[in-house]
């Protein structure tokens, strides 16, 4: 691992300046991918408490491993956006700013005066993002939505369904709000260059439940995809999800080309001469015996060292990979290579491990914001670039309008 610098102003997102407003994931992780990319990001947290998400997941000396990574490049103000001189704070930021992003409940912008009518009032070049769990309008937009209930409306457990017990599973992860974290920060830029070119400021509205969706319809779907009864499920772009066990690990193949399925099943030592599975137009109209050479390949594995499986398949060019735990890839060599992970220092946690961009810009490049603040650790600061003067400062520390 190489040692991560903090984001300057050489990323292609320099000069764009960020409001977030949201809590969480789904909308503050957008502001964090910008940031990486070298936007300027302000992070309004209510005063006290600030974002639950300080206080979820691994944490060390206070800092919180997943705080960090959705937060880091951000300044922080502790702003009590329910009182009305913290609004007034809120429409001389918004002044300011290039973006704002949210992920309230339809209804709750409009009571804090933060709404898209409002805002793009002050601002009119102002890029609005909004993001909801079920949707802006219709009979579940004013629903709670978390990423496990989301999951589960919008198609993740059944399409991840075990084919050996035939029960619906989720990710054991935060997929929804990270998908919809990527997609809105796509939208932004998208609307930033659309302002460009001349068509002004706008609200960019996305679902979570659209997000996830329209993510797993492009292989998932199968048939739903046609309206004509003639329609055939044939073979299935989704390799087969399960792991291959070996007696000391894990690993997964590819094998969709006729060389691949071949030398996939000359590596387990499996025959695959049946003239049913020879070529790719064969095994989609012969699931059976496909199934039945898997299932050889699966039982053989079982005797087999990963390691060496992996070396002869990869002799062959068959796709495939060992599976990995996810604190092993920092010291992987391809990982090393990549430059992805990078050490960097917190001021309270100390030394951290963190996947950097992952995306590289051969002349803006980007990198790994500065540590993700305390909270309201740059009130005084962004206070006084707005023009208030100490006293105003004091006045307003004093009424609990920040801290």
């Amino acid at each position: 691992m190489r040692s991560g610098e903090a984001v300057t102003q050489t990323g292609p997102m320099r000069g764009v300046k960020v409001l977030d407003i949201g809590t969480m994931i789904a909308a503050p992780l957008a502001g964090g991918v910008l940031a990486d990319q070298g936007a300027e990001v302000i992070k309004v947290e209510t005063p006290g408490i600030g974002d639950l998400m300080r206080y979820v997941g691994a944490t060390c000396k206070g800092v919180g491993a997943l705080y960090q990574n959705v937060n880091r490049g951000k300044r922080s103000i502790a702003l009590n956006l329910k009182a009305e001189e913290g609004v007034e704070v809120l429409h001389r930021l918004v002044k300011t700013v290039d973006v704002i992003i949210h992920n309230f409940r339809p209804g709750v912008a409009e009571r804090l005066q933060a709404d898209y009518a409002t805002l793009s009032a002050i601002n009119p070049q102002l890029i609005y993002l909004s993001v909801t769990g079920f949707g802006h309008e219709g009979p579940m937009s004013k629903k709670a939505a978390y990423d496990n209930v989301v999951q589960a409306f919008a198609g993740v457990a059944m399409t991840q369904t075990d084919p050996r017990i035939g029960e619906p599973a989720q990710y054991q992860q935060l997929f929804a709000d990270k998908l919809t974290a990527n997609m809105a920060c796509q939208a932004i830029t998208a609307a930033l260059f659309a302002r460009e070119r001349g068509d002004g400021g706008q609200h960019v509205q996305l679902a979570m439940a659209d997000a996830v969706a329209s993510f797993l319809w492009l292989d998932k779907a199968g048939t739903a995809q046609f309206k004509s009864p003639e329609a055939s499920p044939g073979l299935q772009a989704s390799a087969d999800p399960r792991l291959i066990k070996f007696k000391n690990g894990y690993a997964q193949a590819a094998p969709l080309s006729d060389s691949d399925f071949h030398g996939w099943c000359a590596a387990f030592g499996v025959d695959s001469s049946d003239p049913r599975v020879a070529t790719l137009v064969d095994r989609a109209s012969n699931h059976d015996a496909v199934t039945d050479i898997s299932q050889q390949v699966l039982q053989r594995a079982l005797e087999l060292d990963v390691d060496e499986t992996i070396a002869k398949l990869e002799a062959a060019d068959v796709p495939c990979a060992k599976a990995y735990a996810l604190h092993e890839l920092p010291d992987n060599p391809q990982m090393q290579a990549n430059g992805l992970f990078v050490e960097t220092e917190h001021p309270l946690a100390g030394t951290m491990v963190e996947p950097q961009s992952p995306v590289h810009f051969s002349k803006t490049p980007s990198g790994c914001g500065f540590p993700s603040p305390a909270l309201g650790a740059h009130t005084h600061d962004i206070l006084s670039e707005l023009g208030f003067s100490e006293a105003d400062i004091g006045r307003l520390r004093e009424a609990a309008v920040v801290s």
